[in-house]
């Protein structure tokens, strides 16, 4: 189980532990580069870690000393003194400042300057981190971009130490001979370098978010909002990427589509906790996602709603938009996993290992994506046969199973004439598929 009061401590992986903490957040500050050039430019960075589980915006000023080793006046020149950015709930990232010098500035290793910090929580929050940092930060789950920042960050030396009076930083710099140089293009605002969906493991977005998810997320996902919907984009993704399809053909792998969304809370929609199977995201947030021994599976459609849900919050009252607009082909993905299960246990054949299955699946993708490529093999295993094997759990008004198992007898042999040789063991697989769910329907084989 997890410590659902002691989030993973991204800050203390990057700093060695040295962190200030102020308010709601923790902080420490940093020069990027370590040593700084005359003339040169360099940057400040307020490196932040949300302690609570709620937004929090972050007030970033500059305070570059008044006059140089000499008592040279106006030798430091920043372009944006004070920057407010907003951290997201459990956020790591850092705020960004860049100043630069003049070339005739003189050098000393004793200057110093201020960052002053303001923090305010933007509702009520309950924290999320200890005082003293955190837990221990999962790094075989976090994102190569994530570690690769996180390296970069490693080697700065930073500062935590306050002024008696006020929230002012002090960061003590080395400045070195140079050349002049070209302001950086580093536009001051936050870089984030890891939220809850970044986390890799998915509980602490499941602990964070899950009355949102229950009360406004999976009500809407289901067939009377999503399932016509996803198969006018279904009829139109399948044609611009070289494949037009019947309607019945849609029909069967917009129902498919559909069910692995309802399967997010198989309860609310008749289906169970046994037939949604990987599928249900309800089961994870019943109960305190926390309490779990281990990491649960998330269907690739869920991972990828996480990262834009943290994004826009919005999104949670409004998955229909953002599944049919951007998550179209990771619905698909999961479509094909499940698909390939039920077509295995239907039909007895051995379709490949996991490794297999996923190499299929990236083709599939890919060329929907990149809008070509796609082809009878592609599209009736398994996408077609799994919306045969699911179409009575997933029936349309007053519809009849067999007629929709003749509709879609004939376009198999229609789709047969029009297919080479290297199609035929699919067709026999999913003629063999058909027959058996004609046999209860009185429908004959193909």
């Amino acid at each position: 189980m997890i410590d659902s009061a002691n989030y993973p401590d991204i800050l203390g992986l990057i700093t060695g532990g040295e962190r200030l903490n102020l308010d709601s957040v923790q902080i420490a500050v940093a020069t990027r580069p370590r040593f700084v050039r005359a003339g040169r430019p360099f940057e400040i960075l307020l490196l932040v870690q949300n302690a609570v589980d709620t937004d929090v915006d972050i007030t970033m000023t500059l305070h570059m000393p008044s006059v140089d080793a000499k008592k040279q006046k106006d030798r430091f020149i920043i372009q944006t003194q004070r920057v407010v950015v907003g951290v997201k709930p459990a956020e790591v990232g850092y705020a960004l400042l860049t100043a630069t010098t003049l070339p005739d500035v003189a050098i000393s290793d004793a200057y110093q300057l201020g960052v002053e910090v303001s923090v305010k929580m933007m509702g009520k929050g309950e924290r999320i981190r200890s005082a003293s940092g955190g837990g221990k930060v999962p790094l075989e789950h976090l994102s190569t971009a994530t570690a690769e920042m996180i390296e970069g960050l490693q080697g700065l030396t930073y500062h935590t130490k306050k002024r008696r009076m006020g929230n002012i930083i002090d960061v003590p710099f080395t400045l070195m001979s140079g050349t002049m140089g070209k302001m950086t293009d580093f536009a001051p605002g936050w870089v984030s370098l890891s939220r809850l969906s970044n986390y890799g493991d998915p509980r602490y977005f499941l602990h964070q978010y899950s009355t949102r998810l229950q009360v406004e997320t999976l009500p809407n996902l289901k067939r009377a909002l999503m399932l016509k919907p996803l198969i006018e984009a279904t009829k139109q993704r399948f044609s611009e990427s070289g494949f037009p399809l019947h309607d019945t053909e849609a029909i069967l792998i917009g129902k498919l589509m559909t069910l692995i969304l309802e399967y997010a809370s198989p309860k609310k929609t008749a289906h169970g906790n046994m037939a949604a199977r990987l599928f249900n995201i309800a089961a994870m947030i019943e109960r305190d996602p926390f309490d779990l021994e281990k990491q649960p599976y998330i269907p690739h459609w869920f991972r990828a709603f996480m990262r834009y849900a943290e994004e826009d919050e919005r999104t949670f009252s409004h998955p229909a938009q953002l599944i049919l607009g951007y998550l179209y082909e990771d619905v698909i993905a999961d479509a094909m996993d499940h698909a390939f299960a039920l077509v295995q246990e239907v039909s007895g054949e051995n379709l490949g290992d996991d490794d297999d299955v996923r190499k299929y699946r990236e083709r599939v993708v890919t060329a929907l994506t990149e809008k070509k490529g796609l082809d009878f093999g592609l599209v009736y295993l398994p996408l077609v046969m799994g919306g045969m094997i699911i179409n009575e759990a997933m029936l349309i008004d007053a519809e009849n199973p067999a007629d929709t198992i003749n509709q879609i007898k004939k376009l198999l042999q229609d789709r047969i004439f029009d297919s080479s040789d290297a199609d035929m063991p699919i067709f026999e697989l999913a003629s063999g598929i058909l027959a058996r769910i004609g046999q209860k329907h009185g429908v004959l084989p193909v």
